[in-house]
């Protein structure tokens, strides 16, 4: 184990606020060294278990482990974690300057040291010209901008972010993500990060646990994630444009849309004749104008939005059914009948009663 970081481990971690349970038995080992990303809506309780790991929140029942020992019994000497908070929580009496040096000058940083490192932050996170301006002198990017500085510049073996870049402007934003991925490849810190931002997720994280409810639902990487993900829940947070999902039915090897074969199932498949739920991501649809194969259905294109690198496409298969397809070298107009095909090996069949990914032997 590096001196830079530290191992996370939650274990039966329940938190309830007066009769309402927001975490629910939740267990999560986080290596040292790792990026994980703690991702879902908003109330789902990712914000809660960061403030449960800092040591901001107690837990109701469970433990918070940190290097294998009871959070309760180690004192913070400001070297094992380092926190940025959703609400900024700068000190309103010093300088955007002061504000990142403090921590530093509290654990005796030398002044030159000092002075490099928070040089190069207000550099990063282009806040130079602000460095001698009060927080209330600042706009609520900037802020953020800070407070994501404050972190940065501690060093500490944990770095605990509550989206942090949610308030900073689109033009900033790819370059402090950048810097948190530099910061970490440099330091090896050990890092929690909480985000509703399932791109931010994916650019980010060695591995990403997505939560609802108060219950993780899935923990992997973000490749396995978006490739396979466990349950219909996660198929659907994960991916822009959203999953396709429609109504299927399996049937004499072929799975079924409105009684059209659409996909050709091999015969060792693990799928019985049932009803089910097909996923299928845009960028996975086939297109064509012309019906080349038995497998193709037509589809009448209802709207286009063409975002330069690709084309996203709408389009009706019948009156129950719509889907979204990406595209790159499909020319078409609304009203254009195009041909759709849909391949085995892309083909996700969730359970249709438990919403469950069942995981069916594709090719």
């Amino acid at each position: 184990m590096s001196d830079n970081n530290a191992t996370i481990e939650l274990k039966e971690i329940t938190k309830e606020f007066k009769s309402t349970k927001v975490i629910d038995q939740l267990n999560l080992k986080i290596a040292a060294g790792e990026f994980l990303v703690l991702l879902g809506p908003s109330g789902c309780g990712k914000s809660t278990t960061l403030r449960m790991i800092a040591g901001l929140e107690s837990v109701s029942n469970g433990e918070v482990l940190i290097d294998g020992d009871d959070l309760n019994n180690k004192a913070n000497d400001g070297h094992t974690i380092a926190m940025v908070f959703q609400d900024y929580a700068l000190y309103p009496n010093m300088t955007v300057y002061q504000n990142l040096e403090y921590a530093l000058k509290v654990h005796k940083v030398p002044k030159d040291e000092r002075s490099l490192r928070l040089e190069s932050i207000l550099e990063t996170l282009n806040l130079t010209k602000y460095k001698d301006r009060l927080p209330s002198e600042l706009s609520g990017g900037q802020k953020q901008r800070v407070a994501l500085g404050r972190g940065m510049a501690k060093k500490s073996k944990i770095f605990l972010l509550d989206e942090p870049l949610s308030n900073i402007d689109v033009q900033l934003r790819e370059k402090a993500r950048d810097e948190i991925q530099n910061l970490h490849d440099r330091n090896k810190q050990t890092i929690v990060y909480v985000t509703h931002d399932q791109l931010e997720a994916m650019a980010l994280g060695d591995r990403i646990a997505v939560m609802n409810d108060g219950i993780i639902q899935m923990v992997d990487t973000p490749d396995n994630i978006y490739k396979n993900p466990t349950n219909l829940f996660v198929a659907k947070f994960i991916g822009t444009p959203q999953i396709n999902i429609l109504d299927v039915k399996y049937q004499d090897g072929y799975l079924l849309i409105a009684n059209q074969r659409v996909v050709r199932v091999k015969q060792t498949a693990n799928i019985e004749p049932n009803d089910y739920l097909l996923g299928i991501r845009p960028e996975h649809i086939k297109l064509s104008k012309e019906s080349d194969e038995d497998l193709s259905i037509p589809a009448v294109v209802t709207k286009i939005v063409d975002y330069g690198r690709f084309t996203q496409l709408t389009l009706e298969l019948d009156e129950k059914y719509t889907i979204k397809a990406v595209t790159k070298d499909i020319n078409c107009n609304i009203g254009d009948t195009l041909y759709v095909r849909i391949e085995e090996q892309t083909s996700i069949i969730f359970d249709k009663d438990s919403q469950k990914n069942i995981y069916w032997d594709r090719v």
